[in-house]
């Protein structure tokens, strides 16, 4: 049960150093075993509870209800990682160990069947969840190539990506100068151009990047139409904010705001293009 990994933990999730947790996390993780799917399903039930909880206390609540009745519950653990406020390696270590948990739980046979189309089913997504956090801690600590390696085997388990990691895969690949990657990424989803602020923008650095000069202010007349808002994100004359909009449109200042970091971060690590991008005046 979670008190083996800390008594009354809901209580006292706060008052633990993200080590001391992370360590127990391990260690409670270590001797998990199969549930009944009953108990399974009750337990992410209270997950789904706890998201629409209309306090933290009765969040944290339903949190613990849930890892007391299933301990390898993905979502609930990944929930106590938010509440420790674990960073860093520390998230990052934590994080493999409750992906690991999530691909246990599904076990080989899910993986091979559901391959494609993996999103579509239910039981699949807290695994998914899970990766895309561990592909987003990876790629906030530098770590790209082990992003990068995360995000194509989730779009090869889920072409269709409802998760959208494509978008953070693409400024991952033109840091990196993968532009073959790239283009490949451009062929496999070729509408979003049209849609979608990272992949506008990023055709522009990867035309630039291909030697492509050309092809680049092509890209970059149809970037500035399609979000005019991300250029000065871009150049670095203004900085992503903190706190994200819940929603966006495409075109939009949310979407400048949502994409905005990941963005301006793969143009960062090509003076040559910003330098290029801030002679390019606007007609």
């Amino acid at each position: 049960m979670i008190r083996e990994l800390d008594e009354n933990t809901g209580r006292n999730l706060r008052k633990r150093s993200p080590r001391a947790l992370l360590q127990s996390i391990e260690r409670h993780l270590s001797r998990v075993s199969q549930i009944t799917n009953q108990k399974a399903d009750e337990a992410q039930q209270l997950v789904y509870d706890a998201w629409e909880a209309a306090s933290d206390g009765d969040e944290k609540n339903l949190i613990r209800q849930a890892l007391e009745i299933d301990p390898g519950n993905v979502d609930a653990l990944l929930q106590t990682a938010v509440y420790s406020g674990v960073d860093g390696e520390e998230e990052i270590e934590l994080l493999r160990k409750i992906v690991a948990v999530g691909e246990k739980n599904l076990g080989p046979k899910v993986f091979k069947e559901f391959a494609g189309t993996f999103w579509g089913f239910i039981e699949t997504r807290p695994y998914m969840r899970a990766r895309q956090r561990l592909a987003e801690a990876l790629r906030v600590a530098g770590r790209l190539d082990e992003a990068v390696a995360e995000y194509q085997a989730m779009l090869e388990l889920n072409p269709g990506d409802n998760q959208g990691v494509r978008y953070s895969l693409l400024p991952c690949l033109l840091i990196l100068k993968r532009l073959e990657m790239a283009r490949k990424l451009f062929e496999k989803y070729p509408e979003e151009f049209e849609f979608n602020a990272v992949f506008a923008w990023g055709r522009v650095l990867e035309r630039f990047l291909s030697a492509d000069p050309t092809g680049a202010k092509a890209a970059l007349l149809a970037a500035r139409k399609q979000n005019p808002h991300m250029q000065a994100y871009v150049k670095g004359h203004r900085q992503p904010p903190r706190l994200l909009p819940e929603a966006y449109g495409p075109g939009s200042k949310e979407e400048a705001l949502c994409f905005a970091e990941a963005l301006q971060a793969a143009w960062a690590k090509h003076p040559l293009a910003l330098k290029w991008l801030e002679a390019q005046k606007v007609k």
